[in-house]
C-alpha cells in the first residue's frame, strides 16, 4: 500500500504543471483581438508586452480637386462682327424644269453677319449676302445679283485658343434677280438651310481671320413678272476668308 501512495503521488506531481499549460493555452483572454500582444519571455525575465499598430483613419476629406483649370469664357456677351468675301458656285433648279445654269454661272460672294454670344459655346445672330454672279454659256449678256438675309444659331467647339472653330446654322429668305436680253426676272423664296463651318485665327486681342465653307438650299416661292410654275430646290456652295471684330476681346 505504501508503494501504491507513493506512485500516486508522484503522478499527481507530474500532471499538475501540464494541466496548468493547457489551461493557459485556452485561456480565452489570451486571443488575437486583445490590443495587447505578450511575446514569451525568457526564463527569468517579465513579458514585454507590444501594442497593435493602430489603424489608419478613413479618407474623409473627398476626391482632390481637378488638376486641369479650366478655360476662361471667351464668348459670353461678346459681340462680334465678321464681313466676308469668297466665292460662289449656283446648282440646283430655279423652277421645275428651269436649272439654275441657264441664267447664272459662279462668281463673287460678300457676306455680313453679326452675333452675340450667349454662354461660353453658343451664339446667336443674323447674316446678309451679296452674290454677283457670271453669265451663263447660253447668255453671255446676262446679270445675276442676289441677296440673302437671315438668322443663324453659331457653336464654338474650343476656348482659351487663338483658333476659334465653329459651326453655324440658320435659314433666311433669298431674292435673286437676273438681267439678260432687255429682260428682267426675279426669283423670291425661303432659304430653309444656311450651313457654315470655319475657324476664327485672332492675331490680336480683337481682330481675327480664317476660312470658311458654307452650303445654302432653299426654294423659290415667287417668279416676277410672269407665274412660277413648280418650285423645286436650288442649292449655293460658297467658300473664302473673313474678318472678325470681337469686343471687347480675348
Amino acid at each position: 500500500m505504501s508503494r501504491f501512495w507513493r506512485f500516486a503521488v508522484l503522478a499527481c506531481l507530474g500532471v499538475l504543471p501540464l494541466d496548468a499549460a493547457a489551461q493557459d493555452a485556452t485561456d480565452p483572454g489570451d486571443t488575437a483581438d486583445e490590443e495587447e500582444i505578450t511575446d514569451a519571455p525568457p526564463p527569468g525575465a517579465e513579458p514585454k508586452k507590444k501594442k497593435r499598430p493602430p489603424t489608419e483613419p478613413a479618407d474623409e476629406e473627398g476626391p482632390e480637386p481637378p488638376l486641369v483649370v479650366p478655360a476662361p469664357d471667351e464668348l459670353s456677351a461678346h459681340f462680334r462682327l465678321s464681313p466676308s468675301a469668297g466665292f460662289a458656285i449656283p446648282f440646283g433648279d430655279l423652277e421645275q424644269g428651269v436649272p439654275a445654269s441657264d441664267g447664272m454661272s459662279s462668281g463673287w460672294a460678300f457676306g455680313l453677319d453679326a452675333s452675340y454670344g450667349l454662354s461660353r459655346t453658343v451664339a446667336v445672330g443674323a447674316f446678309g449676302q451679296l452674290l454677283r454672279l457670271g453669265s451663263p454659256d447660253r447668255c453671255s449678256d446676262c446679270k445675276t445679283q442676289s441677296m440673302g438675309v437671315g438668322a443663324f444659331v453659331r457653336y464654338h467647339l474650343v476656348q482659351g485658343v487663338r483658333f476659334d472653330p465653329w459651326m453655324s446654322a440658320g435659314l433666311g429668305y433669298r431674292s435673286t434677280k437676273i438681267s439678260g436680253n432687255g429682260d428682267d426676272v426675279t426669283y423670291s423664296g425661303i432659304e430653309w438651310l444656311h450651313l457654315t463651318v470655319g475657324g476664327d485665327w485672332y492675331a490680336f486681342d480683337k481682330i481675327g481671320f480664317g476660312p470658311y465653307l458654307e452650303l445654302d438650299m432653299g426654294r423659290y416661292g415667287k417668279r416676277s413678272p410672269g407665274k412660277l410654275g413648280d418650285s423645286a430646290a436650288y442649292w449655293m456652295f460658297g467658300s473664302g476668308i473673313r474678318v472678325t471684330l470681337d469686343l471687347p476681346g480675348k
